[in-house]
């Protein structure tokens, strides 16, 4: 085996057996580099899903798992932990004199993304800034002195695409005034 002089600069090529041998100790390292990545991302979604499932009171939280959250947020993201048995429309009135007008909240604020609208989300309608953000926004583009918000709710019905409206409950979520 001859190896390169010894004072040669580096990054002179290797000629023969080293280059071959250098090569494939390259490709190996580059191989249990990759098993390696793999087994460590099949563990992280492993603690992940169980942490999913510890989130959703199914299972125990697992031994060991590390205590800081933003290193299990896929777990706890509700979009993949949460399932729901409902439909929520949430729904807006404007108002006309004595009565309320509805508002078409779609026309209004149309969806760009096929999940729909997200005003329909728990989350937006549960927080009170967004709401008072959407009441504002219905404010200017709705001549009228008061807007409300409520929250229509209903069932699911599995293996159906178009859902009835069973036990339908309304929920208001406030009254905003205009100014």
């Amino acid at each position: 085996m001859r190896g390169a002089p010894l004072g040669a600069p580096l990054g002179v090529p290797l000629e023969g057996e080293d280059a071959g041998l250098v090569r494939s100790m390259g490709s190996d390292l580059r191989d249990e580099l990759r098993w390696l990545s793999l087994v460590a991302l099949a563990l992280y979604f492993l603690v992940s899903y169980r942490v999913a499932l510890a989130s959703l009171g199914v299972a125990e939280k697992p031994a060991g798992a590390p205590r800081l959250a933003s290193l299990t947020w896929l777990g706890r993201w509700r979009m993949f932990t949460e399932l729901r048995d409902q439909h929520v429309i949430l729904t807006a009135e404007a108002q006309a004199g004595a009565g309320w007008t509805p508002i078409d909240l779609a026309a209004m604020f149309p969806s760009h993304r096929d999940e729909g609208p997200g005003y329909d989300r728990d989350d937006f309608y549960d927080d009170p800034r967004r709401r008072d953000a959407l009441a504002r926004a219905l404010c200017a583009r709705v001549a009228a002195p008061a807007v409300r918000l409520s929250v229509r709710r209903f069932q699911k019905t599995l293996g159906q695409r178009d859902q009835p409206e069973r036990g339908a409950t309304t929920a208001a979520l406030g009254t905003w005034p205009c100014r």
